[in-house]
């Protein structure tokens, strides 16, 4: 593929050239037809410039050679021949007046007639002369336009060469971009033409500063977060080798299965992280049932309930008619997991965990209520912080569940609040923009929520 420098070369020379020739051979036409008129007009002044009285032996400049003579005949009333210049031109007599053009002995002739007093004078050139004085012109009038080809061939070189010099300026300034130096491109250096690509540059910059910095907090994060778990399952290990007793053997894999399982969840917590940390708003959302939503995602958290014999239900909205969310599957699965392990992980034993939707106009709210210890609203807005875990909970965590959790619903433009629930503990809402056009987006169809009761227990 030809590049841009190459393409304007082409198509600017080829359509200079191409207007050269035209306009040449315009010029070239213009000039022999100019130039005939021209010796028109001369035949016609020496009609005029012959004396009234002439006869032969009358001198009369004539050419240096003799096919460049002007023959000049005089003729009188009769058709006697008084005069003639060129005796060798054989010009017959004619009584046509004006120009005409004849062939004699096969040369041509341009012939001028006209009477003066009596007289018919005849002034003859031949064509060959007049051709050949005309190209002459002729070709001296395309000169300025062939001694122009060079100069606006190295004209249009030189004013290409510079017009795509800021984008070679731009290609250095991108190429001197690193990982570790991503700033933005000066767009006041450039051409307004370049604008709209500097600053998709510089889009793609901070878009690419950012993802490279959220992976560094990763990597930072995940080095932080399991070397405390991993040391510690390695003294763990270390102890019980050295343990003889089987009943201490046996509380001693209790810890280290403890810490295994802690390890393991916070693996899956930076991996989630890792995957639903994202910059730019979801792509290819889903037309959902929120209702439908909460009882799979309490469906998933039945067997942990059930293990510390927590109530975990969902509450019927007693919603008149069906109502849907956008958003992407997964990751609200993710959203309310967390949430809804966050209140069982978090909930006494023999305590309950009611989880709800109900619509307010156009906002659908889901809410998850228990009746443990909460939150204080000291802490509440420090809660969403990354690997923050509050002390005396007496539960392992990653601190990661509720950052999260806001990940996702800051991409699907959802509210997180937590406050005080009705069962005596924390209720955290998750609100959202209800979708009013169904055929905006694909319809996942509900399956059972409707038939949920007032509260089921799963």
């Amino acid at each position: 593929m030809r590049t841009i420098r190459q393409q304007l070369l082409i198509y600017l020379f080829g359509g200079m050239v191409s207007a050269t020739i035209i306009a040449s051979i315009a010029t070239y036409i213009e000039v022999r037809i100019e130039t005939n008129e021209l010796f028109d007009y001369q035949l016609r002044q020496i009609a005029a410039a012959l004396p009234d009285e002439i006869e032969a032996g009358h001198n009369l400049p004539v050419g240096d050679e003799a096919d460049e003579e002007v023959a000049v005949q005089v003729w009188d009333k009769n058709g006697k021949l008084l005069f003639t210049s060129g005796p060798t031109a054989n010009v017959p007599y004619t009584r046509q007046l004006g120009f005409i053009s004849i062939a004699v002995d096969g040369v041509g002739w341009r012939l001028y007639t006209e009477n003066d007093h009596g007289r018919t004078i005849q002034i003859a050139q031949p064509k060959v002369v007049r051709r050949e004085l005309a190209t002459a012109m002729a070709i001296k009038a395309l000169i300025p336009f062939i001694l122009l080809i060079p100069i606006l061939t190295f004209l249009i070189w030189y004013v290409v060469g510079r017009s795509m010099q800021p984008l070679r300026s731009l290609a250095l300034a991108v190429e001197s971009r690193s990982p570790d130096l991503l700033d933005a491109l000066p767009d006041d250096r450039y051409s307004p033409e370049l604008h709209p690509i500097v600053t998709a540059l510089n889009s793609l910059l901070a878009r690419l500063g950012q993802t490279l910095e959220i992976q560094r907090a990763f990597i930072a994060d995940a080095a932080h977060e399991l070397r405390t778990p991993l040391t510690a399952l390695k003294l763990q290990l270390r102890l019980v080798e050295k343990e003889g007793d089987n009943e201490m053997m046996a509380i001693g894999f209790k810890k280290l299965h403890e810490r295994l399982n802690r390890a393991t969840h916070v693996v899956e917590q930076l991996l989630t992280l890792a995957l639903h940390e994202k910059l730019n708003p979801l792509c290819g959302l889903k037309k959902l049932d929120p209702e439908k939503l909460i009882v799979d995602v309490v469906s998933d958290h039945a067997l942990q309930a059930e293990n510390k014999g927590i109530d975990l239900g969902v509450l019927s909205g007693n919603n008149d008619h069906l109502q849907y969310i956008a958003g992407d599957e997964d990751s609200l699965r993710i959203m309310l997991g967390n949430l809804v392990d966050n209140a069982v992980r978090y909930t006494p034993e023999g305590g309950r965990v009611d989880v709800a939707f109900h619509a307010d106009g156009n906002i659908g709210q889901i809410t998850i209520s228990d009746d443990g210890p909460g939150i204080p609203v000291s802490d509440r807005a420090r809660v969403f912080d990354r690997f923050y875990r509050r002390e005396g909970t007496g539960e392992m965590g990653s601190g990661l569940g509720l950052f999260i959790a806001k990940t996702i619903a800051d991409q699907h433009r959802a509210k997180i609040e937590l406050g005080d629930g009705k069962l005596g503990g924390l209720m955290v809402t998750v609100s959202f923009k209800l979708i009013t056009e169904p055929a905006q987006l694909s319809i996942e169809k509900p399956s059972s929520s409707k038939e949920v009761l007032s509260r089921v227990s799963i």
